[in-house]
């Protein structure tokens, strides 16, 4: 999409920009959308182009800028300018600061993260429930209507994950804003100050699965998650079989994949 269309309209943001945004440079690590930097007298905006082949549970991403707001307006997030859902774009205020080289390695991080999350399922916003089956489900479709046949470990994993998602979804665990993807690009700003940024796979759904997410992820030990969340370690584990699984879908619906 071109950049300079979608700059021309900057004074529909939000923010009291002085004058119009100039493209400073493409910002590096979304495994999906398009991010570029943006400058406007002193203040550095992302401006977000949005991935058109989305794997999103309902195919849009109605819900993210109103999931954005309320974290934003809690301090979880960094300002939302702009959205506009047919154009596919978001503008955000953007955060200067950058984590230390492997994060997971410093606890006050990783507390700071674990903060974050906890927040996070604390906001209230009326948008629907991921149901994980029907995502799963969802994916498989996609996998089966392309030529390429899947590999064979994931067709080994189906009927098994399907048995665990139900054991899990049927283990009475605590439901609220998730954020679904805390990957560490997820996390922007300095150890004593993180930010959580693209809220697309946000949704109401198993605090355990955030958890699991995080863990994963930063690889962080699941004793540090236990003490910190009120789960039995059996239903981490299986959470995090979950996201694993979720994750590999995901990977092989990928171009090129």
């Amino acid at each position: 999409m071109p950049i300079e269309p979608i700059v021309n309209n900057w004074q529909q943001w939000r923010g009291g920009l002085a004058e119009k945004p100039e493209v400073i440079r493409l910002l590096q690590g979304g495994c999906s959308n398009c991010s570029y930097l943006l400058k406007s007298g002193d203040q550095h905006l992302v401006l977000r182009i949005n991935a058109r082949d989305s794997l999103l549970q309902d195919g849009n991403r109605s819900n993210e800028a109103k999931i954005w707001q309320a974290a934003s307006a809690a301090g979880l997030a960094p300002p939302l300018l702009y959205s506009n859902q047919q154009q596919g774009i978001l503008v955000s205020t953007y955060i200067t600061d950058g984590l230390p080289g492997k994060p997971e390695a410093n606890q006050s991080v990783v507390d700071h993260a674990l903060s974050l999350l906890e927040r996070c399922h604390q906001l209230t916003v009326d948008v629907p429930s991921l149901d994980y089956a029907q995502h799963i489900r969802r994916y498989w479709q996609q996998i089966e209507a392309r030529s390429k046949p899947a590999s064979q470990p994931l067709l080994d994993q189906r009927q098994p994950m399907q048995e665990l998602t139900e054991s899990l979804l049927g283990a009475g665990l605590k439901s609220a804003l998730c954020h679904h993807d805390p990957v560490i690009a997820n996390f922007v700003g300095s150890p004593h100050r993180l930010y959580l940024i693209d809220w697309e796979y946000a949704a109401q759904g198993l605090v355990v699965m955030d958890y699991a997410a995080l863990a994963v992820e930063w690889g962080i030990a699941d004793a540090i998650v236990l003490a910190r969340a009120a789960i039995e370690p059996e239903l981490l584990a299986m959470a995090k079989t979950l996201y694993g699984y979720l994750c590999a879908l995901w990977l092989e619906l990928r171009p090129g994949a």
